[in-house]
């Protein structure tokens, strides 16, 4: 019947771009394909003790919860921000929890009665979620000076003039590893609240970041949804344990999302939800393991940059988040006029996968930056060796890597060898 009965917007519909690549790639591997996979996000560390104690102790737990969840849950989950001082005005009867946070981030552009304001690069299930929604998604450009961190008139002076809007921001980055400054969070936060711009702030990433940390709901409370979860920092992708923190003035917005909830996902499963209550007793265990899994992946992340420049690869450091974005410009020629050309080459020539940004993160036609995934390694003993205090000189940070994050560095230089064989004299695409 083909496409009959599908809506004409969706003909061409694909599958989560960064997923649809991690199958393709560990079908490869499966079959005895040596490849570097640098094309999927997924934490390279070992769920912490006191959350696995949680879930064994949690296990017969099998009765349906609200769809906002546990009190007991979202009270800590309180508790848990203001350890880190990240907002104070939320209280636990204006969190939300899902199935994940991309849940959240979907219903909540789906119930919005406007258009959706989306900063270049963007996360790859953004615009997807848009269209899902009927919504018309609005490109945001930012450029390489600026960290691809838009300015206040950049992010809300486009569209419709009579629309409401709403900005999604992302901060730590997915794919660009950047945190947004204090003074850019003012900047926007200023502009928003002048034109009433609502704001997603996925916050994901936030105990992840190598540099202060701000949130944009510190500076516009009453117009900000702050969405997180446990996937990154806690390494609990699998386990779809989301939340979303509504200000009290857009309780009407949290009530309407909430329904949507009670009628797709039900509620977080309740396994989980009492596994987390019992993990967020012990914050200072938690904290330890998210100072340890930051250092391993700033030293990775600076082991990246470092390498892919010298190779003559543009990139800004990453801050945060396990990814940078790295532009490939130095290879373009006319059998590598576009991302996906060069990701296919690299695959094919240096058993290397990486994203290409066009299409999939919202970039500009041509260019030539992949999203750069570091985290293929087992995390486990590099958490356990990780020095705390630092390291001496860019040569220790190297070893470590090589020593404790070996197919990073194996894929590093994979990717150096290739760059060598096909550079170009083309200066970068920014």
């Amino acid at each position: 019947m083909g496409t009959k009965f599908l809506r004409s917007d969706l003909v061409n519909f694909q599958k989560n771009a960064n997923m649809d690549v991690d199958n393709q790639i560990k079908e490869m591997m499966s079959k005895g394909k040596k490849i570097y996979h640098f094309g999927f996000g997924e934490s390279p560390f070992p769920v912490p003790e006191t959350f696995r104690q949680g879930l064994i102790k949690s296990a017969h737990r099998n009765e349906y919860l609200s769809v906002q969840g546990l009190l007991s849950l979202r009270e800590k989950i309180i508790s848990f921000h203001k350890k880190y001082e990240d907002f104070d005005h939320f209280s636990p009867h204006d969190i939300l929890l899902g199935a994940g946070s991309k849940e959240l981030i979907y219903h909540s552009m789906n119930i919005f009665g406007g258009e959706i304001l989306l900063p270049s690069p963007a996360w790859t299930s953004y615009a997807p979620q848009t269209t899902l929604s009927s919504k018309k998604w609005i490109n945001v450009n930012a450029d390489f000076e600026n960290k691809f961190c838009p300015t206040g008139q950049q992010a809300i002076l486009r569209g419709s003039p009579d629309l409401p809007k709403m900005l999604i921001l992302n901060s730590p980055n997915n794919p660009t590893g950047l945190t947004y400054t204090e003074e850019q969070i003012q900047e926007i936060a200023q502009v928003c609240r002048k034109h009433k711009v609502v704001v997603i702030s996925d916050e994901i990433y936030a105990r992840l970041s190598t540099v202060p940390f701000t949130s944009i709901s510190q500076y516009y409370p009453e117009g900000t949804i702050v969405t997180s979860g446990f996937s990154k920092w806690a390494s609990l992708g699998g386990w779809r344990a989301g939340y979303a923190l509504f200000p009290r003035e857009l309780g009407r917005l949290r009530e309407a999302v909430a329904s949507a909830g009670s009628h797709s996902f039900t509620c977080q499963p309740s396994p989980i939800q009492h596994a987390l209550v019992y993990g967020l007793d012990d914050l200072d265990a938690l904290d330890e393991y998210i100072v340890k899994t930051r250092s391993v992946m700033d030293a990775v992340g600076r082991f990246c940059h470092r390498e892919l420049k010298e190779a003559g690869v543009s990139a800004n450091q990453p801050e945060g988040t396990y990814y940078f974005m790295p532009d490939f410009a130095v290879c373009r020629s006319q059998t590598i006029p576009d991302g996906t050309a060069l990701c296919k080459r690299l695959l094919k020539e240096a058993n290397v996968a990486l994203m290409p940004c066009d299409p999939h993160y919202n970039r500009p036609p041509g260019e030539l930056t992949t999203r750069f995934a570091f985290v293929n390694f087992d995390g486990t003993e590099a958490m356990k060796n990780v020095p705390l205090e630092g390291f001496e000189d860019d040569e220790e940070e190297s070893g470590f890597v090589q020593k404790y994050c070996t197919p990073v560095a194996g894929g590093v230089k994979a990717i150096k060898e290739w760059v060598k064989k096909n550079k170009t004299p083309i200066k970068p695409y920014y």
